[in-house]
């Protein structure tokens, strides 16, 4: 096991000498991996320790600092002090991952998701098989439900899902049994990409029946998780964490077919504390299926659906794709400032006011991040100092 009870690796004896710091800095990839085994999933102190500092090799020669005890919480600054956990024991892990062709996505990387920069329980190291590329395109919709649905439930996967998919979007979910299973089966039948987001260690599957399905997928999207191959994890409590990644990764959640009291509704209200628009499909009000979904309609919680062309407008979707191919990455690498700008971006004008309070990012500061980005050609300047995206 890796130095503090987390992952298992196929570290031996001789592999401990790996383990022993050398004079020079430690890699960033290796700091990353440090620092989020330290701070562990869905850490309410992620933001704000990269909001402190987004240099992880800064961050480990600060560690003994009240700075960082400050930013990262004393539970973390406590495990940051295990002599045996510094960024060279997680050598073997970086290693295994490049052997599994598992793409490690670290919170600075290209390919880390733009919309899960500014959620406070952000993941700073992602694990994906596919092509992460998607992870960034536009129309993301994730679609949730009950792991026993009825013959109704699963329609409506199979329909929302196929018209969605063949409109542009790219579904989210959480490649569980029942209506996950529908939602990402619905765009592999239309070529389309879909995001499965795992509960479980990426080197695993769960439920082990959807390793074909997980392999279509892999072909034309990706599957993400937090945990390593290998990784030591509390079932209920990973799919828990889970659920705010679907949520985060979105930009509007889909509850197709739930019972009041469910899992899925976990996932709703992550959305609903990200700012996520929430849309319900109705379902017969004797159902027990539907409780959840119908509730949420009324209470006014989320937004009635009744086809997949309700939800093209607010996804800036026009009609089907011309292609299905993974999106390029556009211009150079962005920075971390450039990168929470753009996650708080929207195609709607925007003022840097706006902009400066959603981001965290002082006008100042911010205006000259912009114009980074204006002549980078990630984001159009329209008059009266408002900007939007490309």
């Amino acid at each position: 096991a890796f130095p503090g009870g987390g992952p298992v690796s196929p570290l031996d004896e001789g592999d401990q000498l790996s383990m022993m710091p050398p004079e020079e800095k430690p890699d960033p990839l290796l700091c990353w991996l440090w620092l989020a085994h330290v701070l562990g999933p869905a850490s309410p102190h992620a933001e704000q320790l990269v909001d402190w500092c987004d240099d992880p090799v800064r961050i480990w020669e600060e560690r003994d600092t009240l700075a960082f005890r400050g930013a990262a919480g004393p539970a973390a600054a406590h495990r940051a002090q295990n002599p045996n956990c510094t960024p060279w024991s997680f050598r073997p892990l970086a290693a295994q991952c490049q052997r599994m062709g598992v793409r490690i996505l670290t919170y600075d990387d290209s390919d880390y998701p733009l919309s899960l920069t500014r959620i406070p329980d952000l993941p700073l190291v992602l694990y994906c098989t596919g092509s992460p590329s998607w992870l960034n395109a536009p129309g993301r919709v994730g679609m949730v439900g009950s792991r026993r649905p009825d013959n109704y439930g699963r329609q409506a996967a199979a329909s929302i899902g196929q018209s969605l998919a063949r409109s542009g979007a790219v579904i989210v979910s959480g490649l569980a049994d029942g209506l996950d299973s529908e939602s990402h089966r619905a765009a592999v039948e239309s070529n389309a990409p879909t995001i499965g987001v795992q509960g479980v260690p990426i080197d695993r599957t769960f439920p082990a029946s959807n390793r074909t399905l997980r392999q279509k997928m892999e072909e034309n999207g990706c599957v993400i998780s937090e945990y390593a191959p290998g990784e030591e994890y509390s079932t209920k409590a990973s799919f828990l964490q889970r659920n705010r990644l679907i949520a985060g990764l979105s930009q509007v959640l889909v509850v197709l077919e739930a019972r009041e009291k469910s899992g899925t509704m976990s996932t709703v209200a992550h959305a609903e504390r990200y700012q996520r628009p929430v849309y319900a499909v109705p379902g017969d009000i004797n159902r027990d299926n539907a409780s959840g979904t119908n509730r949420l309609i009324q209470s006014g919680r989320a937004r009635m659906l009744l086809g997949a062309e309700d939800l093209l407008e607010p996804l800036g979707l026009t009609g089907a794709p011309e292609a299905s191919a993974a999106p390029a990455v556009q211009g150079p690498a962005l920075s971390a400032k450039e990168r929470r700008v753009l996650a708080c971006m929207k195609r709607e004008p925007m003022s840097v006011e706006e902009l400066a309070s959603g981001c965290g990012i002082p006008a100042g500061a911010l205006s000259a991040v912009l114009m980074g980005l204006v002549l980078s050609g990630y984001v159009k300047q329209l008059p009266g100092q408002r900007y939007c995206l490309l």
